[in-house]
């Protein structure tokens, strides 16, 4: 009965300091059944900005298991990094939805369900203890954990320009598993005998089923000491679908005892379908009873293309004839609605059965309410599921409404595959000649796994989703539910009529909605999917893929449409402010043109124009892009170094023949640097310090030559000022917060920086073969001199004569 242990291989280093510290596990929560790991999981935290920052991690809990364990450590990579907070978000069937503040912002009714296990750990160099989760009666299936760390003010820092602190998180798996567990069939009874303490036993529910009895009678023991005569046959039941219930656990619902002389019925009136129930038996004798399930079936229905209306008008019509007067007190008798008020007594075995006899005979005088599965319907797109109902030869979204009897549907969310975009359920009213003096309204329950229950004519059961519809003021309405648990979701129809406020027939000819079902990307139409303060982007790790909201500056919330937090007036300023600040490349460009270094001007032009469209695109969070961002970055980052490189080369003043030659090599350079990361220090570290190599290698050679140390003039000292000074604020300075204003001044100076580094203008006096001098301040440098050019003869063939160069 019990699983067998399988050992886990720790591969990773932070996993490896994990398994070191389950021992510690073992020692605080001592386990009486096998503990069974699943591998271990490993990934990144960093801070919180929006989801696509989020450390994402799968498990899949086998059934059968009452109770899981996910244990957690969170590390830095050096000691002297800051300790961070670290957040981490358990939940069962679909990804977490959590947002900057912790919280949920979807403006409807489906922030209730927020059924999130949120804990709070510390990251630190060497954890000593492992923070531990333990979940008791976990749902089988797909369990997701995400794990981010609060924001803070992070410097914005080069790849390889100093230690960058580096977080992540090392999670593991154990499950607690019963196996062989006995079965107990439906519809007949089963005498059952235990021997052990807890003993667990298995109902399995198929669709289609309306309500079950689990009944228990007759129950006899064998006594282990004659002082226990009076103690009871059975000291604690359980019954719970899809979970094994757990004994003497805060989790658990209520336990029910069982005398000799006694029996007790468990009563289901809206079970989870196709499931398993489990039936837990708490005994310290050896015990035997008799068992009994009892269903009550409601089949589900396809709708035919045209008995569809006649067949639900003669539901109506039977459900009239069985109410007499048709009053609302009447329908809920309907075994539909009928709450089981008696549950808790107890019954003698004869009793039982009498009254059971009663009950099915009055349950075979009514009919069930219709039930109706949509299809589902995949498009081309993720997430762009639809449901319809089906006909033999048609789809449709139109459902008939009658006042005298409810209508269910339902439809099923796929795991995996559909839980990453948003469910939405949109509903439309239409009615048809409707008395001036009546008003329509209609009610609409959801819930997922079960059935939902109306508490009275236009009010759901505490628990449920509610939509209300009215003909006076409110015909639309949708309900937004971002990553949907996968299952079955329900959906219970009722509409009534009232005349002033008092309930009346309906006298209309004909009333229907329109049920526009379906899946889609992040929370809007798929025209503008987070509104017009955000841009769903799609998000894949693994078998993992989800859409979520990145918001523009100020907004914030699941849908950004939060504006708690917006400012909007300063962050305009400052976006503008980044993008004009490239207006100072202006008089580097005309003082290029104007000394004929027409290349170095053509680099600043380019240079300017796509760091404007790149901060443009960067600051509206792609609302203002005129391309793609990547292109944009790209351009951006290459032509920034492309000017350093140019103006290097400008400096050192070569002769006309190399100034090409240094260009394309450094437009090589740039390129592979750039292709490689660049994000990262090598991609810019190398073009600058061979581009510095240039005027160095050119200044050191005309000292060697002319035997005469010159110092550098004053301009290019201010020039290299400038360029330090913007340095030092590029890397050590910036932080996200400040991100605007300081980079803003590094375009200011690094552009004034350029004026006192371009070289002046060159000497107006002509230049040849022979004759070729640079002005370097007051001094001219005759390359002839330098050189040996060599002799040449030119030999014409019409007039024989020598020339010498």
């Amino acid at each position: 009965m019990i699983s067998s242990c399988s050992p886990e291989l720790w591969n990773c280093p932070t996993c490896r300091q994990i398994s070191i510290l389950l021992n510690l596990l073992f020692v605080l929560f001592p386990m009486s059944r096998c503990v069974i790991p699943q591998a271990n999981q490993e990934d990144l935290l960093r801070s919180f900005k929006s989801y696509s920052d989020v450390a994402m991690f799968h498990y899949t809990v086998p059934k059968e298991v009452f109770r899981a364990t996910w244990q957690f450590a969170a590390f830095m990579d050096d000691p002297t990094c800051q300790p961070r907070k670290v957040y981490i978000h358990v939940k069962f069937g679909s990804y977490p939805v959590i947002s900057t503040s912790n919280g949920i912002f979807l403006t409807n009714e489906s922030a209730k369900w927020n059924d999130d296990i949120v804990v709070i750990t510390t990251a630190t160099y060497q954890p000593k203890n492992v923070t531990v989760v333990p979940v008791y009666e976990p749902q089988p299936g797909d369990w997701f954990v995400a794990a981010y760390m609060s924001y803070w003010d992070e410097r914005v820092q080069q790849q390889g320009l100093g230690h960058k602190c580096r977080y992540s998180i090392g999670t593991v798996a154990l499950w607690s598993q019963i196996d062989n567990i006995e079965n107990i069939p439906i519809n007949r009874p089963t005498r059952l005998r235990t021997t052990a303490t807890t003993t667990y036993y298995k109902i399995y529910i198929p669709s289609g089923i309306l309500s079950f009895r689990l009944s228990v009678w007759n129950c006899t023991f064998t006594l282990h000491s004659f002082r226990n005569i009076d103690k009871l046959c059975i000291e604690a039941m359980y019954l719970k679908g899809r979970v094994l219930p757990t004994s003497n656990h805060f989790h658990s619902t209520e336990s029910k005892t069982l005398a000799s002389n006694a029996s007790y019925s468990f009563i289901e009136s809206s079970p989870y379908e196709d499931s398993y129930y489990y039936l837990l038996i708490v005994s310290s004798s050896v015990t035997e009873f008799n068992v009994k399930v009892d269903v009550t079936e409601c089949p589900i229905r396809l709708t035919a293309e045209r008995s569809f209306t006649k067949e639900y008008m003669d539901i109506a019509s039977s459900f009239n004839s069985i109410t007499g007067t048709n009053t609302y007190e009447e329908l809920i008798k309907h075994k539909w609605y009928y709450k089981e008020t008696n549950a808790s007594r107890f019954y003698n075995r004869d009793e039982f059965y009498r009254e059971k006899g009663k009950n099915e005979k009055s349950e075979t005088d009514n009919q069930c309410i219709p039930r109706y599965q949509l299809v589902r319907v995949k498009h081309a797109e993720t997430f762009s599921t639809v449901y319809l109902l089906q006909g033999k030869e048609w789809l449709s979204s139109r459902l008939i409404l009658t006042d005298l009897v409810p209508m269910m549907t339902q439809f099923d969310i796929l795991p995996l595959i559909d839980i990453g975009g948003t469910l939405d359920i949109g509903v439309r009213l239409e009615v048809k000649k409707l008395p001036s003096t009546q008003s329509v309204l209609v009610t609409m329950c959801v819930q997922r796994g079960r059935i939902p229950k109306l508490e009275n004519r236009h009010s759901c059961q505490n628990g449920t989703l509610a939509i209300n519809l009215s003909s006076l003021n409110k015909r639309n309405a949708s309900l937004l539910i971002a990553y949907p648990q996968p299952g079955t979701w329900y959906i219970i129809i009722l509409a009534a009529c009232y005349n002033y406020g008092t309930p009346v027939r309906c006298q209309i000819e004909k009333m229907s909605i329109l049920l526009n079902i379906h899946t889609g990307k992040c929370t809007f139409s798929d025209q503008s999917p987070c509104g017009n303060h955000g841009i769903c982007q799609e998000i894949q790790k693994n078998i993992l893929h989800y859409a979520t909201c990145n918001c523009f500056k100020g907004y914030t919330g699941w849908d950004c449409t939060d504006i708690s937090s917006t400012v909007s007036a300063i962050s305009l300023i400052s976006a503008i402010l980044l993008v004009t600040s490239n207006i100072f490349f202006v008089p580097a460009i005309y003082i290029a043109v104007k000394r004929k270094l027409y290349a170095e001007g053509l680099v600043y032009l380019v240079t300017m124009l796509f760091s404007s469209l790149y901060h443009a695109c960067d600051q509206s969070d792609g609302q203002f892009c005129v391309t793609k961002y990547e292109i944009l970055q790209y351009s951006d980052f290459f032509s920034s170094i492309l000017a350093f490189w140019v103006t290097l080369v400008a400096m050192a003043e070569l002769p006309i023949a190399f100034v090409p030659l240094c260009h394309m090599t450094g437009v090589f350079i740039i390129t592979f640097g750039m292709q490689i990361d660049r994000m990262c220090l090598i991609g810019t570290a190398i073009p600058l310090s061979l581009g510095i190599v240039i005027p160095i290698f050119t200044h050191t050679y005309r000292i060697f030559q002319s035997k005469k140390c010159k110092k550098p003039s004053k301009r290019i000292l201010l020039g290299l000022l400038f360029a330090i000074t913007g340095l030092l604020l590029y890397s050590f300075i910036e932080t996200e917060k400040n991100y605007q204003y300081v980079h803003s001044v590094w375009h200011i100076i690094m552009a004034i920086s350029l004026i006192f580094l371009l070289p002046p203008a060159k000497s107006k006096h002509p230049t040849s073969l022979t004759n070729t001098s640079f002005n370097d301040d007051s001094e001219s440098w005759n390359w002839k001199e330098s050189y040996r050019i060599p002799t040449f003869t030119i030999i014409d063939q019409e007039n024989p004569t020598i020339a010498s160069n």
